[in-house]
């Protein structure tokens, strides 16, 4: 786990700071805003806390399902790093990176007032700014997240062979 946990962080280290001003690429709703508001300045995803990471924004646990593809691919370490350690009870990373990504979630609508499409476009377009090496290592994590759940999730399972392994190997 050490191993993984540099090797995430040697992947993700010279990723920019989004700016505050684009941190969720969503207004819809009162979490954009909160996400917002409890992000806005937080430059350092080493210095924040899991605690912190697994509520946020305000207790809805949602930061991620709102985060703009740049702010995703800063603070989606955290939450890697966060996750192998055990400390987080309810934020889930895998959930981000796989559920919309499996034939099922990839082919579901996002209604217009969201900017409308599907989630497999809307998740491949924030997957995209992924590098090679950030890819290898969110694909080492979802392989160490199926077996920590005993070796079978289908989520995890389809996104890998839909989606993962393909990126991985340059596809």
């Amino acid at each position: 786990m050490d191993e993984l946990i540099d090797r995430i962080e040697r992947a993700f280290a010279d990723v920019a700071y989004p700016g505050d001003g684009e941190l969720t690429d969503s207004t819809y709703g009162d979490e954009p805003a909160a996400l917002v508001e409890v992000f806005r300045g937080k430059d350092d995803w080493r210095a924040l806390e899991s605690a912190f990471l697994d509520q946020a924004p305000g207790g809805w646990a949602s930061a991620l399902s709102f985060f703009s593809p740049g702010a995703l691919r800063f603070y989606l370490p955290a939450y890697l790093i966060a996750d192998l350690r055990g400390e987080l009870m309810t934020s889930d990373p895998s959930v981000r990176l796989c559920s919309s990504v499996t034939p099922l979630g990839a082919s579901e609508k996002i209604a217009e007032i969201w900017g409308g499409g599907t989630m497999g476009e809307r998740a491949r377009e924030a997957f995209a700014l992924f590098d090679a090496a950030q890819v290898e290592v969110i694909v080492a994590y979802l392989w160490w997240k199926l077996e920590a759940l005993g070796g079978r999730d289908p989520t995890i399972e389809q996104a890998l062979e839909s989606y993962w392994l393909e990126r991985k190997a340059g596809g």
